[in-house]
């Protein structure tokens, strides 16, 4: 095996990487190894894997997670590599790990590749999703085999993960060298070669950011024919880049680095320039950004929902807490399957499985189409979804989740005819099959409220909802106790 390197989206890594999908028989793939906690012999097959393994060329290790970049054959489409990828992570530990006798828990296993981006995208972004690619396919595979159990009490993002969207990148700003726009060039080229460290310097006028000097950018200016004769002794506003990428130290984090990543080529390793009132802040660094996100998401694709992917219980907790204390209108819609045990006794779990991701399919598109901009969808655990929406009119959100899955749960049945069903108690009942019940609960942003009364109005709601035939929504606000209103 080659000399190893470690760590996530370091520089030498994404070389590497360059040079390995540059070869047209040779792509790059990256398997993730979620070890269990507290079993030695995985880790001990782990570490022999990797000293035998002569296609790993770089991993990392961020306990209990590991991460391999390994070369593949194969170039002869995305699906095939994935395919060998995965052939060779389920061997990665050797008969013991699968052997289903084995008294340990076992490992979760992912896979990703890294394929080539389009012209003026960077390696960071193609490692990047590769990660993620592999986190979320062992989330999946790591779901329960053909049942429809809620992942765990509380599930879910872990704490503070959640808050993905909402971090900052002002919790990512550093401090870096600033020079006002009239500083000479030779001043700011000393500087640099006093302090090896320094990558970066902002110019600034009035304390406001104006102008952004890269370290490397200025030396090849500085190199070039008459470099040192043009520019050595001009202020350094003549050749600074006069339109650097700045944003608002509020600004979130997700958003932040999706503009940073659409810039042209030659300005995609530029710091990102943070300010605080308009006055300069600090700078955030491509890498930090791009390590920072991949930690949010992978903690996120290990403890979200593994049958769907969305948010869980306690991120679900969260949302609603950050909703109350915004002190702003929003509406809750819970959603259930009806007769849906009996649709898994029927055609089975697996079906079953097919028929909770496309009931969070038809949500999640719903409210991405109807909804509003801030909407959250969550999986509270098997067939048993929530939706909060800022929407002005959230019923129309309801009406067209029931117009969709109406729509599309009859393939499910294949070739059969339903006629009649079974309720939980195992008694038949004449309906044509699945249905989905509705409770949509509005707050007006001013009556003081806690989850739970969220959570205890759905309850008598979709008490109501059940008694009813068909797919059905039950309106209520939030400290009515009456009965709600049923719309069709």
């Amino acid at each position: 095996m080659d000399e190893v390197g470690y760590g996530l989206l370091d520089r030498e890594l994404l070389r590497r990487v360059s040079e390995e999908i540059g070869s047209k028989d040779v792509g790059v793939g990256v398997i993730y190894v979620q070890m269990p906690r507290g079993s030695e012999t995985p880790v001990d097959g782990l570490t022999i894997w990797t000293k035998t393994e002569k296609r790993i060329f770089w991993h990392c290790r961020m306990h209990p997670d590991y991460f391999f970049f390994v070369r593949s054959e194969r170039r002869d489409g995305h699906r095939d590599a994935l395919k060998a990828l995965e052939s060779d992570m389920r061997q990665l530990l050797g008969a013991d790990c699968n052997d289903s006798n084995a008294t340990w828990p076992k490992p979760a296993f992912g896979a990703g590749a890294v394929t080539p981006g389009e012209p003026g995208r960077s390696i960071e972004s193609a490692v990047y999703r590769a990660i993620i690619e592999a986190v979320s396919h062992a989330n999946r595979a790591a779901g329960p085999m053909g049942g429809n159990t809620p992942f765990h009490a509380g599930g879910g993002m872990p704490k503070g993960t959640d808050k993905s969207l909402a971090l900052q990148i002002g919790s990512l700003a550093v401090p870096i060298p600033t020079f006002h726009r009239s500083t000479p060039v030779s001043e700011v080229a000393d500087f640099f070669e006093s302090d090896p460290k320094a990558q970066a310097a902002v110019i600034v006028d009035g304390g406001k950011p104006v102008g952004l000097i890269m370290k490397e950018k200025l030396y090849r200016l500085l190199a070039g024919k008459f470099g040192l004769a043009l520019y050595w002794n001009r202020p350094v506003e003549k050749m600074m880049d006069s339109s650097p990428l700045t944003v608002p130290a509020e600004m979130p984090l997700e958003q932040a680095s999706q503009l940073a990543m659409a810039r042209d080529f030659q300005q995609l390793y530029d710091v990102v320039t943070v300010t605080r009132n308009g006055q300069f802040a600090g700078a955030a660094s491509i890498r930090s950004i791009l390590e920072s996100i991949t930690t949010l998401r992978t903690e996120a694709a290990r403890l979200a929902n593994p049958l769907t992917g969305l948010p869980g219980n306690e991120a679900i907790q969260r949302e609603m807490v950050r909703r109350i204390e915004a002190r702003r209108p929003f509406a809750v819609i819970y959603a259930d399957l009806d007769y849906f045990k009996w649709f898994n006794d029927f055609f089975g779990f697996r079906k079953g499985d097919e028929l909770i991701r496309y009931t969070a399919e038809v949500l999640g598109q719903t409210a991405a189409l109807a909804g509003g901009r801030s909407d959250f969808v969550g999986h509270i655990g098997g067939d048993d979804f929530i939706v909060m929406t800022d929407a002005e009119n959230p019923e129309t959100i309801c009406r067209h989740v029931i117009w969709r899955f109406d729509g599309g749960v009859q393939a499910f049945y294949e070739d059969v005819q339903v006629r009649e069903v079974c309720d939980r108690n195992g008694n038949p009942v004449a309906r044509d099959g699945v249905t989905i019940s509705l409770c949509l609960i509005q707050w007006d942003g001013e009556r003081a409220v806690t989850p739970e009364q969220f959570s205890e109005q759905s309850a008598r709601l979709k008490k109501q909802a059940k008694r009813l035939p068909g797919s059905v929504l039950v309106s209520g606000r939030i400290g009515d106790y009456q009965h709600g209103e049923i719309k069709r």
